[in-house]
């Protein structure tokens, strides 16, 4: 473990004239992980621009190194324990919206609050349907815009994409002990409300339309889907990540940022590969 004053010369490097010191004095902090960062916090009132900017951008460098771990840790359970709610909280705090866990709780708590007032008179997929897409009007939003694809952001403009909408719609339900799932379709995404009578499929993207087996199946069959059985069917929680990691992938794909493409890759890559663990 490095010392007080180790860390702080290490820092102090950080803007050195030669790269591979400035380099070596990078990684070894990195290695240090959460020690170096009140050094690299103090390094923010330094007069040297170069060495401000590269504190700055170190920092970023470990919060994105701690939240893979998450990930990887999130990764590793078994499909039925994959949290939702903290797969969408990673991916928004990978997107720049860290430390929002206990607003969209609190929001979505009191959405289910609604909805549980208007079980007795409407049953529950009525009752959902009532609150998310006619009272709090959420709606579809621009799928180039990378706020309709974290969580945090949809529920505050109530825009989002179909597999966020989606979530949203199974996140509420979940509170409730309702039957709501995912269902990954080839183009879209839709949630699922399981009745007595059979499934209704809800299209979040579009102001809750419900659509019942019969006709999603005669849909998928006609466009050459030989097992329409298996597309309708509940997906698991590390489908929906990896099918939202997809959407974002092909987001920043498009606005050249690279970085954030590889990253994003690596945790695709981690929910298959611990998984398989």
């Amino acid at each position: 473990m490095r010392t007080e004053g180790e860390l702080r010369a290490l820092v102090s490097l950080l803007a050195d004239e030669q790269e591979g010191i400035a380099r070596t004095a990078w990684d070894e902090l990195l290695n240090a992980g959460d020690a170096a960062v009140p050094f690299l916090e103090a390094a923010f009132d330094d007069p040297d621009p170069r060495l401000r900017g590269r504190a700055r951008a170190l920092l970023e460098e470990l919060r994105l190194a701690a939240l893979e771990e998450q990930w990887r840790r999130l990764a590793r359970k078994d499909d039925d324990a994959i949290g939702l709610e903290e797969g969408c909280m990673l991916l928004a705090a990978l997107g720049g919206a860290a430390g929002r866990e206990r607003a969209v709780a609190s929001f979505l708590d009191a959405v289910a609050g609604s909805v549980r007032a208007h079980l007795p008179a409407l049953g529950g997929l009525r009752a959902m349907g009532e609150v998310l897409f006619e009272n709090l009007r959420f709606r579809a939003g621009d799928e180039g815009n990378p706020e309709h694809h974290f969580l945090p952001s949809v529920l505050e403009r109530r825009r989002g994409s179909p597999i966020v909408l989606a979530a949203v719609y199974i996140l509420v339900g979940q509170r409730l002990g309702l039957p709501v799932y995912g269902v990954a379709m080839p183009d879209h995404f839709l949630a699922m409300y399981v009745e007595a009578d059979g499934p209704a499929y809800v299209d979040c993207f579009n102001q809750g339309q419900v659509y019942r087996y019969e006709v999603l199946s005669r849909i998928l069959r006609r466009r050459g889907v030989s097992a329409p059985d298996r597309v309708l069917a509940p997906c698991s929680t590390r489908v929906m990540l990896y099918r939202m990691l997809g959407n974002l992938e092909r987001l920043y794909t498009r606005a050249g940022q690279d970085r954030l493409v590889a990253r994003i890759q690596r945790w695709r890559e981690l929910l298959v590969t611990e998984g398989r663990e």
